[in-house]
């Protein structure tokens, strides 16, 4: 059996002239090329129990075009047994300069051939490897593979999701007005437990965890973050994340262009009707994002059986039953790298779905559509260069992936890189936004559009809307209650060249009322970062039955509020109905809305979810001494009053408020 060093010897021989017998041989030697491709789908697969060291055969992919080519490859051995009811086959290959640049990322799913029998796919290679070394995934196990479509997506991976730690606007701290409130109407021997996240700031060896911010990467990482989710049925010996567990993937931002009225990149299944059919060795990929900019997974088809196809080897992320969409790819080139080469390519039309994804690779259908969901995207700018007009519109189409754990973040993606069109996102700008997602699937969603509103400002402050786009999604499509789909996004993302953020600064009013339905007057001061202090007046009128007792008023914004509930009435988060999941992003949570409440000491109750305020005394103490879980308020609202701003708001102030009993001798306090 000839050795990869005598075979390329022999393929250097030059013969002296050109005759008869060279050309019926060059003629033999193509046409069994040919039938080597063709063929392939008829290949026997060779039992694991036959392969031994040595053996020499040949793997099929593409490294450049569409072109499927062999390269050369020579048993290592069988790695018996490496997981559950699994083996691994170690080869080394050669050709098309896989000497130099090693195993690629793209060439998952290459199907592998030994004594012309088909042996399993080329899934897995390791960072760093001095030698072209791969490991195949028996053909025993690619076959295996169901091949049935699921059932509907809807009715799987309802596994719950989200928080309201999830939903609170990046940069909100709650710590600081949290403790004021507790101060205030708890007093220094509190034992209330505030805890929502990670960090202190207690008193009296009290211990007060806040933390609810919620970082997340930038975009980048959080598309290569999906990726570590994939499958964890690995060799024992392979490295981390940076491993073949992610690296043979090749996800790839292919590009991004401005929108054209009325046109998408890609429609339907089939769009391209001069596509030819996948076959063995194919380049194929998993569209995440389709329409202005390409986005997805690229790897190599293993096995065609009539309409079912098999591919990459390996798990995408070890989902089981799924539906991402199929489509041809077209290699550009293969980039060499010190660390791990890769193939370099472009996503084609869609030819098929993928059904399952599991460990030994992904399983999927020929000429069978997978939803995707249209996502629209208006940007407008204004107050940009001098040169450039003073508002200027630019409209960006997309279909994303539809599927409950990627969903969310391509279509925070889709979001984000249409703003990047208009600069980075470290410059010094203010951004309004409005997403409107309509839903199917629960009566509390369809046909009521679902609106996420807010701003943010200042260098990444986009990157923080993470949070604000994509926990909502995730919340509705991964809910344990109701099976919804999410029908399509409408967003309009307002961009001004101007950083638009205020503090507030103070609080100004009465302190002492003479009588509950008095009308009254407070001022709220707010210091923008540019120009003069601005103030805001809230004139209320006092309920008439307020109880003589101390409250306060408090100015802060919605996000501030909407962060500090859930400190403020333990449980009342605890989403258990999809009606209240809705209920729960439907409440205001603008950073540019300024709120000022008057709040009383908690005296209401929270049982179910649900807050339970102005109890009678002896229904209070029957809840709260019962076997009834009920969890007792840290403040109750009294009155609560809202005004938009320009501005997006940060901090919050605090004014103490005496409404005295009859015959309290104090009058009204004013400030100076």
């Amino acid at each position: 059996m000839r050795d990869f060093k005598s075979f390329s010897r022999r393929s250097r021989v030059r013969f002296p002239a050109f005759s008869t017998l060279h050309f019926f041989l060059l003629v033999f030697l193509l046409g069994l090329t040919l039938s080597v491709h063709d063929g392939a789908r008829a290949a026997e697969p060779i039992p694991l129990a036959e392969i031994t060291r040595g053996m020499s055969g040949f793997g099929l992919s593409v490294f450049e075009g569409s072109r499927i080519d062999t390269f050369e490859v020579k048993v290592i051995g069988v790695q018996a047994n490496t997981r559950a009811a699994g083996s691994l086959i170690l080869v080394e290959v050669a050709g098309h300069g896989l000497e130099v640049s090693r195993v690629v990322q793209g060439m998952s799913g290459s199907p592998i051939f030994l004594d012309g029998r088909f042996a399993g796919a080329l899934a897995f290679g390791w960072s760093g490897s001095l030698s072209p070394i791969a490991g195949v995934t028996p053909a025993e196990e690619i076959l295996a593979l169901p091949t049935e479509e699921p059932l509907s997506s809807r009715t799987r991976s309802q596994v719950g999701g989200g928080h309201i730690r999830d939903l609170i606007p990046d940069g909100v701290g709650t710590s600081a007005l949290a403790l004021e409130m507790d101060e205030f109407f708890a007093g220094g021997s509190s034992t209330r437990n505030l805890s929502a996240g990670s960090g202190s700031g207690g008193r009296d060896g009290q211990d007060l965890t806040y933390g609810l911010k919620n970082e997340w990467p930038a975009p980048g990482d959080l598309i290569r973050s999906l990726l570590s989710g994939m499958g964890s049925a690995t060799d024992p010996s392979a490295p981390g994340s940076g491993s073949w567990i992610c690296q043979p993937l090749n996800l790839r931002y292919v590009g991004s262009g401005p929108g054209k009225e009325g046109t998408v990149a890609y429609d339907a299944v089939g769009s391209d009707a001069t596509a030819a059919p996948l076959a063995p060795g194919s380049a194929c990929a998993i569209p995440l994002i389709i329409g202005d900019a390409l986005l997805g997974a690229i790897g190599t088809v293993t096995w065609v059986q009539g309409e079912h196809v098999f591919m990459m080897g390996h798990p995408f992320m070890q989902r089981g039953p799924v539906n991402f969409p199929l489509a041809s790819a077209e290699i550009l080139t293969v980039l060499p790298s010190r660390d791990m080469s890769f193939k370099m390519g472009s996503i084609g039309p869609i030819v098929g779905s993928v059904h399952h994804d599991q460990r030994a690779g992904l399983s999927g259908r020929l000429g069978v559509e997978a939803p995707l969901i249209p996502v629209e995207v208006t940007v407008e700018s204004s107050g940009l260069e001098p040169d450039v007009p003073a508002s200027e519109t630019r409209t960006f189409r997309f279909q994303v992936v539809d599927d409950p754990f990627l969903t969310p973040t391509m279509v925070f993606w889709a979001l984000y890189n249409s703003l990047l069109v208009e600069g980075d996102d470290a410059s010094l700008q203010s951004v309004e936004y409005t997403v409107e997602t309509t839903w199917e699937g629960h009566e509390s969603l369809t046909g009521k559009p679902l609106i996420l509103a807010g701003t943010t400002s200042g260098p990444s402050g986009v990157r923080g809307l993470a949070n604000q786009w994509m926990a909502p999604l995730a919340m509705l499509l991964s809910n344990p209650f109701d099976p919804v789909e999410l029908k399509s996004v409408q967003a309009t993302l307002r961009v001004t060249k101007e950083l638009r953020d205020a503090t507030i600064v103070g609080l100004t009013g009465p302190r002492t009322v003479a009588r509950p339905g008095s009308e009254i007057v407070y001022r709220v001061e707010l210091a923008p970062r540019k120009g003069e202090n601005r103030f805001i007046d809230f004139p209320m009128t006092l309920p008439d039955h307020l109880a003589a007792g101390p409250y306060r008023i408090v100015a802060a914004s919605a996000a501030e509020f909407f962060a500090l509930e859930a400190q403020r009435a333990t449980g009342r988060f605890q989403v258990r109905s999809l009606q209240d999941t809705v209920e729960l992003l439907a409440t205001p949570r603008s950073p540019s809305a300024l709120v000022l409440a008057v709040l009383a000491p908690g005296r209401g109750l929270v049982l179910g979810g649900k807050e339970m305020s102005s109890l009678p005394g002896s229904v209070h103490r029957l809840l709260r001494g019962g076997n009834l879980q009920a969890d007792p308020t840290l403040a109750d609202f009294v009155l609560r009053r809202e005004q938009d701003t320009t501005w997006t708001l940060q901090g919050h102030a605090i004014l103490e408020l005496h409404l005295p009993t009859p015959n309290d001798p104090r009058q009204e306090e004013r400030r100076p």
